[in-house]
């Protein structure tokens, strides 16, 4: 069996890398209807763009629509044995922890519908043995797959935050308004990079080669090494869960850079996650020094010409200038059990508000507020916990057979 590496990202966020095994196949796509342009509505779940597919005309799924993935994945073969598609190939994956093996195959045959808008006809995609992600739990909603690079190389894409609405443009007939700015950039395997100025611990910025990663659902994240003579931190920062997913879980810390320049704006204070990168993983990162994420994205319309390679933006009215938002109260939680309404604590915070207030890893979530999880999904308790320092959260948790109200006011963390 070929050997691939498969490591990934996520933090209640996630960020793709997938090394290429799809390469070359034809693009046989169908227009459903006379349109000069194909419009695909997309919901925001936790800062990811996810679109509905309907499978082979038979299963309706949802994915998550990812430059900064190289192919597109099923995460579970349930649905493709269902249908009884063909597996040319099998691989193994080579977990995030680089020591455990894991198991891929590729799909051929593969019809894929988008909103009646266009069908896709005869693709190869990638399929996971089994769901390695457990995306449910990081966004709180149902997802089943990733549309990365190979599916949308064929047009220009336009992402419209303002209207969540991905536009699919022929390349023979776009035309580009003046609006738009275009952004320093490179192509490496379909993935955009763009070079933005940022400026970590002061105003003053320096250039950085950043993956553009719709797939992605932070604001920033940058590289460290630990070979170098400078890192280039924030002096206030906490340790946080940066990746969890393919047979490990990578940790580093999350803070604040001072400035972000791009498109002839400069945004302030912008929350920046940091992970170590060994010499291991070096060469696998493409020599970039991190990854540009949706809650930085969606404050501009955004053009990726792949046919091209070029990247342009355009600010959207006054969203760039909004204040990035963290967690407040020190609390990292997953979503599970009958309608993802189950909600565990995986992480707390040393110091934090929650920590004060005696909360624990693996408490349950009963109630915020007073305000049944029943009633909740996981984006919305998120932001509860994001609002103004001095906001009071009251929290039932569920700990060893009984339960314990606790209070807590949040404050910044970073």
């Amino acid at each position: 069996m070929p050997l691939i590496r498969f490591p990934f990202l996520v933090l209640s966020v996630l960020c793709l890398m997938w090394t290429g095994v799809v390469g070359g196949q034809r693009l046989d796509m169908k227009v459903l209807g006379n349109y000069r342009q194909i419009e695909i509505p997309f919901d925001t779940e936790n800062d990811f763009i996810v679109i509905p597919i309907l499978l082979n005309n038979l299963i309706p799924l949802r994915f998550i629509v990812d430059t900064g993935a190289e192919n597109t994945v099923l995460l579970d073969r349930t649905m493709t044995d269902l249908l009884e598609v063909n597996y040319m190939r099998t691989f193994q994956v080579r977990g995030s922890d680089l020591t455990e093996m894991l198991t891929a195959h590729l799909a051929t045959g593969v019809n894929m519908r988008l909103a009646d808008r266009l069908l896709a006809r005869n693709r190869t995609i990638l399929v996971l043995e089994e769901n390695y992600f457990n995306f449910e739990r990081i966004t709180g909603t149902t997802i089943h797959g990733i549309l990365g690079a190979d599916f949308l190389m064929r047009f220009i894409v336009e992402f419209d935050f303002r209207r969540k609405v991905l536009i699919l443009h022929d390349p023979s007939k776009f035309r580009l308004t003046r609006a738009f700015i275009e952004v320093p950039a490179d192509f490496i395997r379909n993935r955009p990079y763009l070079y933005i100025d940022v400026g970590v611990l002061s105003g003053q910025s320096t250039r950085r080669k950043l993956l553009m990663d719709t797939g992605a659902g932070l604001s920033l994240l940058m590289h460290t090494y630990p070979d170098s003579n400078h890192i280039d931190l924030p002096q206030q920062t906490i340790p946080t869960y940066i990746a969890s997913g393919l047979g490990g879980t990578l940790e580093g810390s999350v803070g604040r850079s001072r400035l972000v320049s791009m498109a002839n704006r400069e945004m302030n204070d912008v929350v920046t996650y940091f992970q170590e990168v060994d010499s291991i993983n070096a060469g696998f990162v493409q020599q970039r020094e991190g990854i540009l994420g949706n809650q930085i994205l969606r404050r501009f319309r955004i053009v990726v010409d792949y046919v091209n390679h070029k990247v342009y933006l355009r600010p959207e009215g006054g969203r760039w200038k909004r204040k990035f938002r963290f967690d407040r109260s020190g609390l990292n939680i997953l979503a599970g059990g009958n309608n993802l309404r189950s909600f565990t604590i995986s992480n707390v915070v040393p110091g934090s508000p929650a920590d004060e207030a005696g909360i624990q890893v693996r408490d349950r979530i009963r109630a915020v507020n007073g305000v049944p999880v029943a009633l909740l999904s996981l984006e919305s308790i998120i932001r509860k916990l994001q609002r103004r320092p001095g906001k009071r959260i009251r929290m039932r948790v569920y700990r060893a057979g009984r339960l314990y109200d606790l209070e807590f006011r949040l404050r910044d963390l970073i």
